[in-house]
C-alpha cells in the first residue's frame, strides 16, 4: 500500500511534469524519485506517466490517482491541523451548565471572549439550577458550571468565584419609593416579596433572606417563580418587590424600575462562580476558565 510520502512524491511529479523540477521541489536527488515512482507503478500495476526525453505526461490512471491523492493529502493536512488545534485548546467540544441569571450580562461576555479566540470549539449550553449542577458534573453531562455560590459540589470538583455583583431592588413603577434615587432595604419591610425558592436558586435565596434579616425583618414571600426574569415580570405586574443582581439592569420590562440600595452590608452582594472537575487539565478547559477569569476581572474593576 502506498504511503503518504510516496503520494506526495507522485503529486510533485504530476504537477511539475518534470522529474528534475519535482526532485528540486522535494529537495531530493532525481534517481531516488524515479525509483519511488517506479515502485508505485509496480504496486498499482499501471503506468502513471508517459516518459520521453523531452516531456513527461500523465496517463489516464495517473490523472485518476492525482485527483484522489489531492483529496487524501488535503484530508491529512486537515487532520493534522485539527490535532494541533485540539492540543492548543482551539477545537473540540465543551458543555457548559449555567444559572439563568448569568445570561443577563456575564455569560454572554464570557462566551464572546472565548469564541473570539477559539471560534472552532463546539459549545453546548444547558440551563441548570445550581442544585442540579452537581449531578450534571458528576455524570460528565457538563464540563463546567456557572452558578451562584454557596454550592454543594462533591469531592474532586474545583470551585472559583468569578465576580461579585451588588444586589439592587426591583420595584413596580407606581411604587411609593419609585421616584427616590436610592432606598434603604428596611424601607421594604412591609412589602410583599417575590423570591426564587431555594431549590432553584440556593445561593440567591439565602443571600436575600440573610440581608433582610440583617436589616431587621423577615420578608413576606408571596410568589416563588423559578427564574429571575419571571421575578422581574411579576414585579412589573405590581405583585411585589424583589432583590436581584445588578446585571438585572440589562433586563428592562415595562412597569419595573431598579433602585440602588443605601445599605453597605456585604450581604447585599451575590457571587457568580464556576465549577469543574479538578482533574480536567484539557487545554480547551483551561482556555475557557481563563476567559471567564478575564471577564470577571473586567467586571470587578467596573
Amino acid at each position: 500500500m502506498a504511503d503518504l510520502r510516496l503520494l506526495q512524491q507522485f503529486v510533485a511529479v504530476a504537477e511539475e511534469l518534470s522529474f528534475r523540477r519535482a526532485a528540486e521541489r522535494l529537495r531530493m536527488s532525481q534517481p531516488p524519485l524515479s525509483q519511488a515512482i517506479q515502485r508505485l507503478e509496480d504496486e498499482l500495476g499501471a503506468r502513471l506517466f508517459n516518459r520521453t526525453r523531452r516531456r513527461v505526461e500523465l496517463t489516464h490512471p495517473g490523472r485518476v490517482l492525482l485527483d484522489h491523492a489531492h483529496r487524501v493529502l488535503s484530508q491529512m493536512e486537515q487532520a493534522m491541523a485539527a490535532a494541533r488545534g485540539a492540543g492548543r485548546g482551539m477545537i473540540g467540544r465543551l458543555a457548559i451548565g449555567f444559572v439563568p441569571s448569568s445570561t443577563y450580562e456575564l455569560l454572554p461576555a464570557i462566551l464572546r471572549a472565548f469564541r473570539a479566540r477559539h471560534p472552532a470549539v463546539d459549545l453546548h449550553l444547558e440551563e441548570l439550577p445550581t442544585v442540579e449542577q452537581t449531578d450534571a458534573l458528576l455524570q460528565r453531562r457538563i464540563d463546567v458550571a456557572l452558578n451562584r455560590p454557596p454550592t454543594f459540589f462533591a469531592k474532586g470538583i474545583a470551585q472559583e468565584t468569578i465576580v461579585r455583583e451588588r444586589l439592587i431592588a426591583a420595584l413596580p413603577v407606581e411604587h411609593r419609593l419609585a421616584k427616590q434615587a436610592k432606598i434603604a432595604l428596611k424601607e421594604l419591610r412591609a412589602e410583599p416579596f417575590i423570591l426564587i425558592p431555594p431549590r432553584f436558586g440556593t445561593g440567591y435565596h439565602t443571600r436575600v433572606l440573610d440581608a433582610c434579616q440583617q436589616a431587621g425583618f423577615v420578608p413576606r414571600v408571596v410568589q416563588g417563580p423559578q427564574h429571575m426574569h419571571a421575578v422581574v415580570g411579576l414585579v412589573a405586574a405590581g405583585m411585589g418587590v424583589a432583590l436581584g443582581p445588578a446585571s438585572l439592569l440589562n433586563l428592562k420590562p415595562r412597569g419595573c424600575v431598579y433602585k440602588e440600595l443605601k445599605d453597605r452590608s456585604p450581604l447585599l452582594a451575590i457571587d457568580l462562580g464556576m465549577a469543574w472537575h479538578a482533574d480536567d487539565t484539557a487545554p480547551i478547559m483551561r482556555a475557557f476558565l481563563d476567559s471567564a477569569r478575564a471577564v470577571g476581572r473586567r467586571y470587578g474593576r467596573a
